[in-house]
């Protein structure tokens, strides 16, 4: 298999079908009764064989590859059962469960444009498929923090896309690299301000895109905030910003006592008790953290932790 892993799989079908390949969209619409990813997860198959994405543990990807491939040849859209029940019974989920895919071949690249754009732009949007007709469409979605993925009425499904999760970490030292390199694995979308040019080419490296200052870079609901400063009062600047948006997360490195002396900074500066509690501080799950790594793995745990919670994803 020539697969990778990644929640959102819309750039690499766009990116097959520039290149002449033929690509389909492939929607995880059905679980019985449980199964490693949650509905509305998706994989892109190229006619060459390449994919991204997963809608198992890795059980059935191989086999649904090649499904694909059948389907592209037959011209034809197809929904495809694996698990109890499936006609396919040497194929098995060792979970016990079944899933319920569709292939959809036809997906036109005008609609596969529009989701890369309002995904680019930053802007909530529903795919809705009859998996009759094949026909497919796609609108705005006004307000999505805690709507499922995927909505399944009958033979009709309405798959949200939310905007790529996006970490922006503002600081200095090997912590900041360290948690560019462990966020941009692990599939966010990164920006890192520091005024540290070796630090942002660390970063860079990695994926992340840098800046010096906080008003470079736009923080939505789908952000997450974290300073990672041992100057403390470099980082008002930043959570000034933070507190004033709609960030899912905010985080701020510092014992106890420093998050302390924090909180009253930011009273002074006007911002209300609710509002700051909004801030984890100390940042992180809780293990023990002590190396740049380290620390890096437990705010991005945090960071994961709070968007599931938050999005229902």
């Amino acid at each position: 298999m020539n697969g990778t892993f990644s929640e959102y799989v819309i750039p690499d079908l766009l990116k097959w079908r520039s290149e002449g390949k033929r690509a389909a969209l492939l929607t995880l619409f059905n679980i019985e009764p449980t199964g490693p990813r949650p509905t509305g997860s998706q994989m892109a198959v190229s006619d060459a064989g390449d994919f991204t994405g997963f809608l198992s543990g890795g059980c059935v990807e191989g086999a649904l590859v090649e499904e694909t491939r059948a389907a592209m040849d037959a011209g034809e859209n197809r929904s495809i059962r694996y698990g109890v029940n499936s006609p396919y019974f040497d194929i098995e989920l060792p979970c016990g469960s079944a899933i319920d895919v569709y292939i959809d071949v036809g997906i036109t690249d005008e609609i596969v444009t529009k989701i890369g754009s309002a995904m680019d732009a930053r802007k909530p949007m529903t795919l809705s498929t009859d998996m009759d007709t094949g026909e497919s469409s796609v609108a705005p979605f006004a307000d999505s923090d805690d709507r499922l993925q995927l909505m399944l009425n009958g033979n009709q499904f309405d798959r949200l896309y939310r905007p790529p999760l996006r970490l922006v970490i503002a600081g200095k030292g090997p912590v900041v690299a360290a948690s560019a390199h462990v966020a941009t694995a692990s599939g966010m979308a990164v920006h890192v301000i520091t005024t540290e040019d070796d630090i942002a080419a660390l970063c860079r490296s990695t994926g992340a895109t840098t800046s010096k200052t906080v008003g470079a870079v736009q923080i939505d609901s789908w952000t997450a905030v974290a300073t990672l400063f041992h100057e403390h009062e470099l980082e008002m600047s930043v959570l000034n910003a933070a507190l004033k948006s709609d960030a899912f997360y905010i985080g701020a490195l510092g014992s106890r006592n420093t998050h302390s002396e924090r909180v009253g900074r930011l009273i002074t500066e006007g911002h209300s008790d609710e509002n700051i509690d909004r801030i984890h501080g100390p940042l992180g799950i809780s293990i023990g953290s002590r190396n740049p790594p380290e620390i890096a793995i437990s705010m991005i745990a945090e960071v994961f932790k709070i968007y599931r919670e938050t999005f229902r994803v």
